[in-house]
């Protein structure tokens, strides 16, 4: 008895896992922030892997304070154990510019929003069609149905104004989930010509 009870502990005691997208040098910025705290070794290093052409999905170990980035020390962390819900369209809200059209934002920095890249299927109850999807600054994501020049044409600029007016950039890319892989769509400007 004694054993199946450590055994359900342990299970417990593990933590619950998300993930969060960031910029291509964040492993190496991390390092750098480890070093000057005098940490080394695996816990000196983020546990991340490449999403797309120049951005990392970093796993996260959820609290109950909020998230915090797992790295190699977290021996626990192997995949993200916590889901998006398809049926709460994954947290995102739709917006809408008026006469002009619709695009949804997620804006909670709960550790989560890198799950998209993970199980880019949580798209489909937004549009039910491939959308866009921007990550410009932590806990942000921006998703559209591309093809709208006006539309597109406001979000670029948005997205380019939220990059431009953070001290953490993401990206000011726009990425599409096909054929099994994230790819650049295109790049969010701060002024498009007419």
């Amino acid at each position: 008895m004694t054993g199946i009870w450590l055994v359900g502990a342990a299970a417990l005691a593990a933590p619950k896992v998300g993930a969060v997208v960031e910029p291509s040098d964040v492993v190496e910025q991390y390092r750098l922030h480890a070093v000057e705290r005098a940490i080394s070794g695996p816990a000196a290093e983020l546990l991340c892997k490449s999403a797309a052409e120049d951005l990392q999905v970093c796993a996260t170990v959820l609290t109950e304070r909020g998230w915090r980035y797992a790295t190699h020390a977290d021996a626990t962390v192997v995949a993200p154990t916590v889901k998006l819900s398809h049926q709460s369209r994954a947290g995102f809200q739709q917006k809408t510019v008026a006469e002009i059209g619709t695009y949804w934002t997620r804006e909670l920095d709960d550790g989560l929003e890198g799950l998209i890249v993970i199980e880019p299927s949580v798209l489909t109850a937004l549009a039910k069609v491939p959308v866009v999807v921007a990550w410009p600054v932590p806990g942000v994501v921006i998703a559209w149905v591309p093809g709208n020049p006006s539309l597109d044409r406001i979000l670029s600029i948005g997205i380019a104004k939220m990059v431009a007016e953070s001290n953490h950039p993401i990206s000011a890319k726009g990425y599409r989930y096909a054929n099994d892989e994230w790819r650049v769509w295109g790049e969010a400007k701060a002024s498009i010509p007419d």
